[in-house]
């Protein structure tokens, strides 16, 4: 065939879906509609909780958007679920599209793809291949180990668009899987139909988010791709929105350390050599980009239990507070650790998050003085047990409300708490 066209239905499944833009979209007659739904943006605590990112009713809907447009344009729908794409998200996500069909009375075939790792399996491999770390923890090995796996509670792996491609050649109406790797979900009907690699790659990357490859910009909005033998076109359906030159090209900035090069099961996109044009007021066209084929290789995400969170918001105002904060935060530290010296060593840590300081960039912060006239402290801890985290906490924000230093003016009062409970507030598992 000469070309392919994809619609991006949002940035993400369950951040929103526009639904003018889609019914635009499959007037212009997409071969599949394709959305992203799996991320580790969030952090570990999703993979480990086994809870949905995005709200159930929100997945709900966009599920339904989709599903509902792709059966009416008698096109496949091609989407990762549930955040962070463990079986325990795939199942609830499943729940929804059954709901969907129930309601609306659709019957279709659906491919479901697990991205969970059975742990057994994993450490019959390890005797043989090693995991290397993409990230240099000094808690951990280089190399993944069985005794890591077992301490695992999911293991997830970043599938690319090789399963997606045996899934449709079942025939099937859909596609939902597990973690997936973003533009893998894109990528498979254009490779099961033998587009070239290297465009279908970069259509696949300028299409992962969305309308955030358009200006303005939107996680909630889509974008439209055709691609052909030499090149790609990108359009939007939204007449709110355009894509230019600058939106599109900037896109390659997003999500990796080097603009020009992007690491892929099997091979690196390299986009130093892309070309971008604007073909008229809201449509670039694409080409040039490269190839590189390399080993083979799937990225692995799991997250272990390390203890339980407890936080406790609050705010200072007194200058004379902000001025020795550091030297106070050391004294309660020191405070509590002495007094909860009976505790088993290692039963909880504490820490400190100053903001309107350096909550964000931590030592690398530049500008070692404060300015602001007010702070917000975040004191967070985390203990073995959720009882210990809650006691922590607890001591923690009373010896802070009632902790001397030069120049305090009352014997309380010194912080201020935004909400209640005022001490502690228990978030829960921590994983990481």
């Amino acid at each position: 065939m000469s070309e392919i066209k994809l619609y991006s239905c949002t940035s993400f499944m369950g951040h929103g879906v526009n639904a003018e833009s889609l019914k635009t979209a499959v007037k212009w007659e997409p071969d599949a509609l394709v959305a992203q739904g799996t991320t580790t943006d969030a952090g570990p605590y999703f993979l480990g909780s086994g809870k949905l990112l995005m709200a159930r009713e929100a997945l709900k809907r966009d599920l339904d958007l989709m599903i509902s447009a792709a059966k009416e344009a008698n096109i496949p729908f091609i989407t990762s679920v549930g955040g962070a794409g463990g079986d325990a998200h795939l199942e609830e996500s499943l729940r929804l599209i059954d709901e969907i069909c129930r309601e609306k009375g659709f019957r279709f075939r659906l491919a479901v793809i697990s991205g969970e790792i059975d742990k057994e399996w994993l450490k019959e491999k390890l005797k043989k291949f090693k995991a290397e770390r993409i990230y240099d923890y000094p808690r951990f090995s280089k190399y993944l180990t069985p005794e890591d796996v077992d301490r695992s509670k999911v293991i997830v792996a970043q599938m690319g668009p090789e399963p997606v491609m045996k899934a449709l050649d079942l025939d099937v109406d859909g596609v939902v899987t597990g973690r997936a790797l973003d533009v893998g979900l894109y990528a498979a009907l254009p490779l099961k139909r033998g587009f070239d690699k290297a465009l279908t790659m970069h259509m696949a990357k300028c299409m992962e988010c969305g309308a955030l490859a358009c200006t303005p910009s939107s996680g909630t909005d889509g974008i439209f791709g055709i691609l052909r033998k030499d090149h790609f076109i990108l359009k939007s359906p939204n007449p709110k929105r355009k894509v230019t030159v600058l939106s599109v090209a900037a896109h390659a900035l997003y999500e990796r350390a080097d603009p020009s090069l992007e690491e892929n099961p099997g091979g690196i996109l390299d986009v130093s050599t892309a070309q971008y044009e604007q073909i008229d007021e809201r449509s670039v066209k694409v080409y040039g980009a490269k190839w590189i084929p390399t080993k083979y290789t799937i990225k692995l995400e799991g997250v272990m239990l390390v203890g339980y969170r407890s936080i406790c918001i609050a705010g200072v105002r007194d200058p004379s507070f902000i001025e020795k904060t550091d030297i106070i935060l050391q004294e309660v530290a020191d405070e509590v650790k002495h007094y909860f010296s009976f505790l088993p060593e290692g039963s909880f840590k504490l820490s400190f998050k100053v903001y309107g300081k350096n909550a964000v960039l931590g030592d690398a912060e530049p500008n070692k003085t404060i300015t602001s006239h007010e702070i917000c402290i975040l004191v967070d801890v985390v203990g073995k047990t959720q009882e210990i985290a809650d006691a922590v906490c607890s001591f923690t924000s009373l010896t802070l409300s009632h902790h001397g230093f030069p120049g305090r003016k009352s014997t309380a009062g010194n912080i201020a708490y935004p909400f209640s409970p005022t001490r502690y507030i228990s978030v829960g598992e921590v994983y990481m």
